[in-house]
């Protein structure tokens, strides 16, 4: 068990490493597709109401006229510097980072009501299809599933934006969804005008916070050196044994003082400056309006997501309780005389579901893609409205960070999905 761990975390650290050239690799290639465009960049500084003397200066201060290799060298130390440019359409004289750090919990709560939701819903869909195989109920969620997969997201959006337009009509607005998310600029709480910087505690807790994890990482690796020794004598093995559950202990400890320090840090943040989350900020500031407004503009891209969601996780559930319903331990456990709904749940479900799990965590990052198509469907000022925006205006900068964020969220969420592969099935190992 502690072979397994140390292995773990050693894999971690690896694919952490691994990180950074595959983000080299994504900075060059975004930088080099930008540069393809057809967007003249001049048309968006002019955009702002720059006079020619100004816009001729601004591109040589931006580097347009250099050489493509220059451009590429300045830009890959800006980024790493933390300048990520400044957007000149999307928003006018903002810096990417600001832009990104305001309109990425957009993304973020559009995105994860549907992770929750449509597992809980699909599974149970997958049950029910699954004890009433080839009746009537089997036969409708298998047709619902096929609809969800067969059309594209976009094209159900726009189905159910002309469904909820009737319905308003035929109800004299007594049933009035919003169709379109409103673009207000306007935070809860507070506006965009004032933030001001965290205070110092806020930035001390996260240096504690990191000092914390590389104190973990040498540890690791002092207890990785010391279990690669082969010819050792009993009483050496007796000190690795030790140090072992030592170094296990140590790192569980780091862990949880960290994940406890950032919490405290975001709540004591979060009440003084706000999250960005709509919904997490209404109820902070207990804002009632706000919260049942974004609840009620949420309400029908979310209704879209989960039944695209729904076609996969379905199916899978399906197919995972028919092969477990035929085990020899199902019929000996219905020989017993043990309830139909305690055998499916308990026994069956539980052994049926180690594939579908797999199947939920890998179709989370899936999603952050799928937000796209919603977002511009409901004018929802996310990551994808002001990428799709960007990328017609010729904002090279807003394109240049949305996609080196979004890249950093898929590597992150990849990452996450191999630990909680070896959570759930304890067969799986990391060497």
């Amino acid at each position: 068990m502690a072979r397994k761990q140390t292995n773990m975390i050693k894999y971690i650290i690896k694919r952490i490493l691994l990180m950074f050239p595959m983000l080299l690799a994504v900075l060059i290639v975004t930088f080099l597709l930008s540069q393809m465009m057809m967007a003249d960049p001049s048309m968006s500084l002019l955009n702002i109401g720059m006079d020619e003397g100004a816009l001729q200066r601004e591109l040589d201060r931006l580097g347009f006229r250099d050489p493509i290799h220059v451009k590429l060298w300045k830009y890959l130390v800006n980024f790493f510097s933390g300048d990520w440019g400044v957007s000149y359409v999307a928003m006018p004289g903002t810096p990417v980072l600001d832009m990104i750090g305001k309109i990425w919990p957009k993304t973020i709560e559009l995105v994860l009501l549907p992770i929750i939701i449509a597992p809980i819903i699909a599974i149970k869909l997958g049950v029910t299809s699954a004890k009433h195989k080839n009746k009537n109920r089997d036969i409708i969620i298998r047709f619902v599933a096929i609809l969800g997969a067969g059309f594209p997201v976009f094209f159900i959006a726009k189905l159910l934006q002309m469904v909820f337009f009737n319905l308003r009509v035929i109800t004299y607005d007594d049933i009035n969804l919003p169709l379109m998310y409103s673009n207000s600029p306007l935070y809860l709480g507070y506006t965009s005008a004032e933030i001001v910087p965290p205070p110092p505690l806020f930035t001390l807790s996260y240096l504690i916070v990191l000092i914390f994890l590389i104190i973990g990482i040498v540890l690791v690796y002092k207890g990785a050196v010391s279990l690669k020794r082969k010819f050792v004598s009993f009483r050496e093995k007796e000190d690795k044994s030790k140090r072992t559950k030592y170094i296990i202990l140590g790192v569980s400890f780091i862990a949880i003082c960290s994940i406890l320090l950032i919490f405290l840090t975001s709540v004591l943040y979060s009440f003084s400056y706000g999250t960005g989350f709509r919904i997490i900020d209404a109820i902070l500031f207990n804002n009632q309006h706000h919260l049942w407004d974004t609840l009620i503009h949420l309400f029908i891209p979310v209704i879209c997501m989960v039944f695209v969601s729904l076609a996969p996780i379905t199916r899978q559930t399906r197919s995972s309780m028919l092969d477990v319903i035929d085990q020899d331990y199902i019929r000996t456990a219905r020989a017993k005389g043990v309830e139909e709904n305690t055998v499916l749940n308990k026994h069956a479900l539980r052994n049926s579901l180690l594939p579908t799990s797999t199947l939920i965590i890998g179709n989370t990052t899936a999603a952050l893609l799928g937000s796209l198509f919603i977002e511009i469907s409901f004018n929802y000022t996310g990551l994808g409205y002001y990428m799709v925006r960007s990328v017609f205006m010729g904002d090279y900068f807003v394109i240049q960070g949305i996609l080196v964020f979004s890249t950093i969220i898929i590597l992150i969420g990849t990452l996450l999905t191999d630990v909680m592969y070896t959570i759930i099935d304890p067969r799986v190992t990391y060497n």
